[in-house]
């Protein structure tokens, strides 16, 4: 952050209570980095700086809301880096988990934020050219376990040491158990302490001196002592030996480990700042949430207004962390939010009212607020508030005696008022409480009216609180001023704390009074002593007030007549909404059913066209086989070589038999004279007897008869049904015709689940192909008609993509 003073001095940021704001504040951080750096929030001087962090706050409240960017850390981190560079005191293992604990969680928050849907690029900016510590922090995982002890695998030589102390242990226990076991009337206790690092037993003290050994201390009561049996003296002394040689190796280790970390340190800062940042951007969020604010505007210059606002450390919502962080809880019970503008045509407002009716807590939460925002930090107001950005702001609230200064009351009032008048400037706030008490009434009058007169010469934004009657007159004639009152019901006698903008409020001193139970003949007696010019005054204010109230009344009846209508309007909506989306609804119905009817015509139709396909395959195969059994005859007379003889055997009617020649087979249907009938495939052929044999008989072992390439063409296909060509050619016809032959091919080619086919028609006039072309594009099953290729005859034909 800039350090260019914005606050002129401490004095403002004390009057406005921003040092207790940050202590309630940082108790919503997740570690010591974070609360340091709530501690330091400073407002920002350069507005383009304001505008980053606005950025990264808006995206951190978008991954805050998901879940904690910033674990909570009990330990305080910045302390622990600071031991690291000096060793005091000493780092342990612990300190080093710790360590991996914070880089990992800052790691993990870095990662987060890369892979953030949709993007963070304000906060990827902080995230990105950080070392990788990934070697350093496997090598502390691999070393140390949660409780910061070396792991037993951290060394070869670690591993052997803890094995052989759990060895020599492991014995010194047997060996001691069976000195137990024999010297039992000698105990005084049945456990085996350990002494000065080696294992011993505690016997009575009538049992000294009876068993050889070494004596290592008595009890508090003088009747016991720790006894180490010889027989386990060496063993011991192997024990202890073991266990410095661990300790030795344990502290080689650890030192290694935090050597490799210290040289990491200045990354590990680098992560630290990271860590920091992230966490005083959570801090700022969590307390958006609790207080049920949000970011500030930054409005245009001379624009402040803030609605809904409430003063942090009275809000009822922030009772708790108040007491937890102060030690006090404040005001609980219902706040009255303030609504305040000021405007490029109203920059100064001068507020009146009644003693204790809220003129200070108006005017500090202006200027806590204001503050707050230019911190980057969300306010406690309504959505819409807005505040300028300010290059300073300068406060004077309370007294400002300072006895050990030797100064007055009134003297501090003038340095601070000083202060104010030097720092006016357009881009600056003043802030000035209870202007023109403390001195003569007529001399405080004239420097108010002064300092205001020279505020609105500077184009200030102000906001003034006062009891003087002339200052408010003033305020009324000064360009660029406004007056507001704190709100007094003569009802109750009571102030409601509302703020209205308009004619000046009297102090109510008198009514103040009564209401606190002073003497009636001294009020009565006050009153007569008041000039009739103030009660002229006070009673035109009344009037003024009575006209406000009435005007209220009426703003208040309109309003709740703009509220109906609005519900009204709310309600047409939904009913709107509502009959949108039952058509919506009926709409999704109809196509559901809608699209149900086309699968099941589909299917039906899909069905059809199945059985269509297969009805003219079968036509196809029985005109194929008989064209086939007609040309065989036909052919019979020029086969190569005459058909063997008929081997001997019986054939009768009814039998199945087959053609010696041409090998088919079938039922012998009828056998008259020398002329035979056979049924082959639902076909009536005829042959001479002779050239018949019954169906089982042997074939000859001669090889096969060579027949004509038509014949075995026609015989492979008897079981096969012609397949479609992959073109058809209509060179040289007339266009109906043509189109006859075309639309049957389609058919064809549809049927026979063929994807595209060629139309071969020729250049010539163009007649033929612009007609083909023509039709194609008509045809139900035709998706898409283009020309050949050159490869596909060019333009003398036509590729056409059939629908699936």
């Amino acid at each position: 952050m800039s350090t260019e003073p914005f606050l002129h001095s401490a004095a403002t940021a004390q009057a406005l209570e921003l040092p207790s704001l940050l202590a309630v504040l940082a108790r919503l951080s997740a570690s010591d980095l974070g609360r340091d750096r709530v501690q330091e929030l400073q407002p920002y001087t350069d507005e383009a700086a304001l505008r980053a962090w606005r950025s990264r706050f808006e995206e951190a409240s978008r991954l805050v809301g998901e879940r904690s960017l910033v674990p909570g850390f009990d330990v305080p981190l910045q302390q622990l880096l600071e031991r690291l560079v000096h060793g005091r005191p000493p780092i342990e293992g612990i300190d080093l988990v710790r360590v991996a604990d914070f880089a990992k969680a800052a790691r993990a928050a870095a990662q987060r934020i890369r892979q953030a849907v949709p993007p963070c690029p304000a906060l990827a900016e902080l995230a990105a050219g950080l070392q990788d510590l990934e070697p350093l922090l496997r090598r502390i995982d691999r070393t140390f376990d949660r409780r910061g002890e070396v792991r037993e695998d951290a060394s070869p030589l670690l591993s052997s040491l803890r094995s052989q102390i759990r060895r020599v242990r492991d014995q010194l226990y047997r060996d001691l158990g069976e000195f137990v076991g024999g010297h039992k009337e000698e105990l005084s206790e049945d456990t085996i302490p350990m002494r000065g690092g080696r294992l011993v037993v505690v016997l009575q003290a009538g049992a000294r001196g009876r068993s050889p050994g070494l004596v290592h201390g008595r009890s508090a009561t003088g009747k016991s002592f720790y006894f180490e049996p010889l027989q386990v003296v060496e063993t011991n002394n192997a024990l202890q030996q073991s266990v410095e040689d661990e300790e030795a190796e344990r502290r080689r280790i650890l030192h290694e480990v935090l050597a490799e970390t210290r040289a990491a340190l200045p990354a590990l800062r680098a992560w630290a700042d990271l860590l920091g940042e992230l966490d005083l951007l959570q801090t700022a969020v969590r307390f958006g949430e609790r207080c049920n604010g949000g970011l500030a505007e930054i409005g245009p210059r001379h624009e402040l207004r803030l609605t809904g606002a409430r003063h942090p450390l009275l809000d009822p919502q922030l009772a708790e962390l108040r007491s937890e962080a102060l030690g006090q809880t404040g005001h609980l019970g219902t706040i009255v939010p303030l609504d305040v503008e000021l405007t490029a045509g109203r920059r100064i407002l001068v507020v009146t009212g009644p003693n204790a009716g809220g003129k200070t807590v108006a005017l500090k939460t202006v200027g806590l607020l204001s503050l707050m925002a230019q911190c980057g930090l969300p306010i406690p107001a309504a959505p819409g508030s807005r505040v300028p950005f300010l290059k300073s702001l300068v406060a004077t609230v309370g007294d400002e005696q300072d006895l050990l200064a030797d100064r007055s009351t009134f003297s501090g009032r003038l340095l601070r008022l000083k202060e104010a008048w030097e720092a006016a400037d357009p881009d600056a706030l003043v802030l000035l409480d209870e202007l023109g008490s403390g001195t003569d009434p007529e001399e405080g009058a004239a420097l108010s009216i002064a300092l205001l007169e020279g505020l609105a010469e500077k184009s200030s934004l102000a906001v003034i609180t006062t009891h003087l009657t002339q200052l408010a007159a003033a305020a009324l004639e000064t360009s660029g001023s406004s007056c507001a009152a704190m709100e007094f019901d003569p009802g109750t006698g009571r102030p409601t704390f509302h703020l209205m903008p308009g004619p000046p409020g009297g102090s109510e001193a008198l009514a103040l009074g009564r209401r606190l139970g002073l003497p009636t003949a001294w009020l009565d007696r006050a009153e007569a002593r008041l000039g009739s010019e103030h009660r002229d005054l006070r009673r035109l204010i009344a009037e003024v007030e009575g006209v406000r109230r009435d005007l209220g009344e009426t703003r208040a009846r309109l309003e709740e007549e703009r509220a109906d209508a609005e519900k009204l309007r709310r309600r047409l909506a939904e009913e709107l909404a509502r009959a949108e989306e039952e058509r919506r609804t009926v709409g999704r119905r109809l196509r559901s059913e809608l699209d149900s009817f086309k699968r099941e015509i589909t299917e039906r139709l899909r069905g059809e066209v199945e059985r269509m396909r297969e009805r003219f395959e079968e036509g196809r195969r029985k005109g194929l086989e008989a064209e086939a059994v007609e040309v065989l005859f036909a052919a019979a007379p020029v086969l190569e070589e005459k058909p063997e003889p008929a081997p001997s055997g019986p054939i009768a009617v009814g039998a199945t038999v087959r053609h010696v020649g041409l090998g088919w087979q079938g039922v012998l249907d009828k056998l008259e004279g020398g002329r035979a009938e056979v049924l082959v495939k639902g076909k009536r052929l005829r042959c001479r007897p002779d050239e018949l044999a019954p169906a089982g008989t042997a074939r000859s072992d001669r090889p096969d008869r060579t027949y004509p390439s038509d014949l075995r063409t026609l015989r492979r296909d008897l079981d096969d049904a012609v397949e479609l060509p992959p073109e058809i050619h209509l060179i040289g016809k007339r266009v109906e015709p043509a189109l006859e032959e075309l639309d049957s091919y389609i058919d064809q080619a549809i049927l026979s689940h063929r994807k595209e086919v060629r139309v071969v028609h020729g250049h010539g006039t163009g007649r033929l192909r612009q007609a083909v072309r023509d039709h194609l594009r008509g045809h139900a099953g035709v998706a898409a008609v283009r020309s050949g290729a050159p490869n596909e005859g060019g333009n003398g034909a036509t590729v056409v993509t059939l629908r699936s």
